[in-house]
């Protein structure tokens, strides 16, 4: 059914979807954690910087090969009846399939011919087609989940590819060959499993014409190719401190900001688990009470941002000293990168939700100039600051330039959708956010694992000061015990 009209509130909606792909990301994570402590000093900070060389061609690769059409796929499918919207499902589905076996022998052919210039092996030209073709393929089929509200599901299949590529790597690390072809065959294991619990549709499905009009799959895939404009500029400023750092500094200097980067974009889990459900259930939301929703998608955006900012303040807090817990000494240098990176993950995670209004009004366009300005602002202060300050400065450019993106694409999107957010409980809670997380950031103890102790207990009565600031109802209900509705007066589709 493409209309749904539940008497599920948005906030329980979104809160349970994001509850449990957060809940799975973060176990998903923790493989990866309990696996560093022998990967990093069976394989060392090389292997490492060449995935991360090859993830940028992977990730530009499955942003090209979707086109966005995710983005449409989840918009539409409300939009329509149900009849069109199982067309619009059928629609984007081929076009996904289509455009990502063709980026992915494109890539395959690219890699082969350039790779060696740059001393990187052809041999894995094999694994950056395997990847953006399973990678677009998993994005789609969990996207198919969320619209039908199977968070259950995705959440299962992400702890499954957490836990094969964990399993797998370390067997081939320890067992077959100690370079990057480790990492790389277990996250593509680890991937296809995914792919299986989350369930594909039938074949019969997908080859059957989708019966759209010409004119409605334009319309369809306009909204999908504004955010194929963004994948570019996404691509660049997630590739270019690497690239950078590479050329001024060194294969050793990249696999030891890769590193730390996996510990301070620890908080893309949850903008991860956000996207993953607020989109879907906002576009829900709005369908079914055009007049009723915009209140309740305002209110529920402020407590999304607020749940960000939790996320930075935890990962300041936490990320160095993991590194030092549980990484080779070599790695060490990462921990001072960890406070920068997270708060790019932080201004990313808030210009994802910015989009709010642009997509009710199904209107990409304006954000494609912000991120065009924030794509240049990153190339030059990375380069910059690199050059003079070594891979920290890569940091500070990445955080600087989301920041520009969100601010701009919140200014532009609040001109065509304006929404009722509690602007002034959101500033309150970002000073506390912000001081919290500076004060945090530095060790509280000699030793790592004491470092940490000492600071859970500050870092659990900041995230409760920062949710009673901005959802001091939700903090009331969870001192009564009352059982959850998402905000009492509040319509059922809230």
């Amino acid at each position: 059914m493409a209309k749904v009209t539940g008497q599920r509130s948005l906030a329980r909606a979104v809160i349970g979807g994001t509850g449990l792909i957060a809940a799975a990301g973060a176990i998903n994570r923790v493989f990866s954690l309990i696996t560093a402590p022998i990967l990093t000093v069976a394989l060392g900070p090389v292997p490492y910087g060449v995935v991360a060389l090859l993830g940028t061609v992977t990730s530009l690769g499955s942003l090209f090969a979707l086109s966005g059409v995710d983005m449409s796929y989840s918009r539409f499918y409300f939009s329509e009846s149900p009849g069109q919207g199982q067309a619009v499902e059928r629609f984007c589905w081929r076009f996904a399939l289509a455009v990502s076996l063709l980026v992915s022998v494109v890539s395959l052919a690219a890699w082969w011919c350039w790779s060696g210039r740059i001393g990187l092996p052809a041999s894995l030209a094999w694994m950056a087609a395997a990847g953006i073709f399973f990678g677009s393929l998993n994005t789609m089929a969990m996207t198919r989940q969320r619209l039908r509200e199977g968070y259950l599901r995705i959440a299962v299949g992400v702890v499954a590819m957490g836990a094969t590529g964990a399993v797998l790597s370390i067997f081939l690390a320890l067992y077959w060959r100690k370079d990057a072809w480790s990492l790389l065959l277990g996250g593509l294991a680890g991937l296809f499993v995914c792919i299986l619990v989350s369930g594909l549709p039938a074949p019969a499905d997908v080859a059957r014409p989708s019966g759209i009009p010409r004119e409605r799959r334009w319309e369809v895939l306009r909204l999908g190719i504004a955010g194929a404009a963004m994948a570019p500029l996404y691509w660049l400023m997630n590739s270019a401190d690497r690239w950078t750092i590479g050329l001024l500094v060194g294969q050793d200097a990249v696999g030891v900001y890769a590193f730390a980067a996996g510990m301070g974009q620890l908080g893309i889990l949850l903008n991860s688990a956000i996207t993953y459900s607020w989109f879907p259930e906002m576009s829900r939301a709005y369908e079914a009470s055009r007049q009723e929703a915009p209140a309740s998608i305002g209110r529920m955006w402020g407590r999304l941002a607020a749940s960000l900012m939790v996320a930075w303040v935890a990962v300041t807090a936490a990320g160095g000293d993991a590194i030092r817990l549980l990484a080779d000494p070599r790695f060490y240098g990462g921990a001072v990168y960890v406070p920068w990176l997270a708060g790019g993950v932080f201004f990313y995670g808030v210009a994802s939700l910015a989009n709010t209004g642009l997509i009710l009004r199904k209107d990409l366009r304006p954000a494609v100039g912000w991120w065009t300005a924030g794509a240049a602002l990153d190339v030059g202060l990375t380069f910059l600051l690199v050059a003079r300050y070594g891979a920290g400065g890569a940091a500070v450019a990445v955080c600087t330039s989301f920041a520009l993106i969100a601010a701009g694409v919140m200014w532009s999107s609040q001109r065509r959708f304006p929404l009722p957010v509690p602007w002034r409980r959101l500033a309150a809670t970002s000073f506390v956010a912000l001081s919290s997380g500076i004060l945090m950031s530095s060790p509280w103890a000699v030793s790592p694992f004491r470092s940490l102790l000492w600071k859970m207990p500050a870092g659990l009565a900041v995230a409760g000061i920062l949710l009673w600031g901005m959802a001091p109802d939700w903090v009331s209900r969870l001192f009564r015990g009352d059982r959850f509705d998402g905000g009492s007066g509040v319509p059922p589709q809230e």
